[in-house]
C-alpha cells in the first residue's frame, strides 16, 4: 500500500476528477470527497481499475461537520497527507442589482470559506516538501459581467493562498494556484451562456498540470500557473 495520502475535494466532476484520474497511477492512496456517494463509489472503482489506491468520505462543504469527518477520516489513514487539492467549486451567476443574498453566500461559503477551513484543519498532517494546490479560475484575476460572486470568491482564493504560501514557507509546503481559462465541465450545464464549449480547456488537461506540479522536486515550487487557451477565455 502507498505510504502517502492526497485529499481531493469536489472529485466526483470536472477537474477534481479528472485529477483523481491522473494521479491514479502515483504511488499515493487518493481520498476522495464529494456529495454523492454513488458518484465516489463509481470513481473509486475507476481508480482501482487503473491499480491506484483510494478511499473516499462522503461531505458537503456546505455543512462544518464535513470538515470534522474529513480530518478523522485523513488521522485513520495513519499516513502523512502530501498532496491537498481544493477542486470543489459552484458557479452562481446574476447581476449585482438582483442576485440573491443566498447566492452569492454560497459561493463564498464554498469557493473560499470552506478552501480556508479544511487548508487550516489539513495542515497538522502535511509534512515538508507536501503540496496546497488551489483551483482557481481566470475570473480570479478578470472580473466578468454577472460573474461577480463567483469572482470575488476566486480573488479571495488567490489572496489566501498567496498569505499562506508566506505562513508554511518555513515549513516546506508548498502551496500552488491554478488559474485556467473556461474548462468544458458539468459546470457549465447550469449557465445562462451560449459559448462553444469544444473551444474550452478539458478537465483533464488541467489536472495534468496539477499532476506535473505535483511532481515537482521537493524544493520546486510552481506558484501560480496561468492556463491559457489559444482559443480565448470563452
Amino acid at each position: 500500500m502507498p505510504s502517502d495520502l492526497a485529499l481531493i475535494t469536489g472529485a466526483t466532476k470536472g477537474v477534481g476528477r479528472a485529477v483523481a484520474l491522473s494521479l491514479a497511477s502515483q504511488d499515493i492512496t487518493l481520498l476522495i470527497t464529494g456529495r454523492d456517494k454513488h458518484d465516489l463509489q463509481s470513481l473509486k472503482e475507476d481508480i482501482e481499475a487503473q491499480n491506484g489506491s483510494s478511499d473516499y468520505v462522503v461531505a458537503d462543504l456546505n455543512e462544518p461537520a464535513a470538515f470534522e469527518h474529513l480530518t478523522d477520516a485523513i488521522s485513520s489513514q495513519a499516513k502523512p497527507l502530501r498532496l491537498l487539492v481544493h477542486s470543489a467549486g459552484i458557479a452562481k451567476v446574476g447581476k449585482i442589482s438582483s442576485m440573491p443574498l443566498r447566492e452569492w453566500q454560497e459561493n463564498l461559503a464554498v469557493n473560499l470559506t470552506a478552501p480556508f477551513y479544511l487548508s487550516q484543519k489539513c495542515l497538522p498532517f502535511m509534512p515538508p516538501g507536501s503540496s496546497v494546490v488551489f483551483i482557481n479560475s481566470v475570473a480570479g484575476k478578470t472580473s466578468f459581467p454577472e460573474w461577480a460572486a463567483y469572482s470575488a470568491a476566486k480573488a479571495g482564493l488567490a489572496a489566501l493562498a498567496d498569505a499562506l504560501r508566506l505562513e508554511v514557507q518555513a515549513q516546506g509546503i508548498k502551496v500552488i494556484s491554478i488559474f485556467p481559462t473556461s474548462v468544458d465541465t458539468l459546470l457549465h450545464d447550469k449557465l445562462p451562456f451560449n459559448w462553444d464549449r469544444s473551444n474550452m480547456l478539458t478537465a483533464k488537461q488541467v489536472a495534468d498540470i496539477v499532476k506535473f506540479c505535483y511532481l515537482q522536486p521537493d524544493k520546486v515550487m510552481l506558484k501560480n500557473v496561468e492556463v491559457a487557451n489559444i482559443a480565448g477565455t470563452f
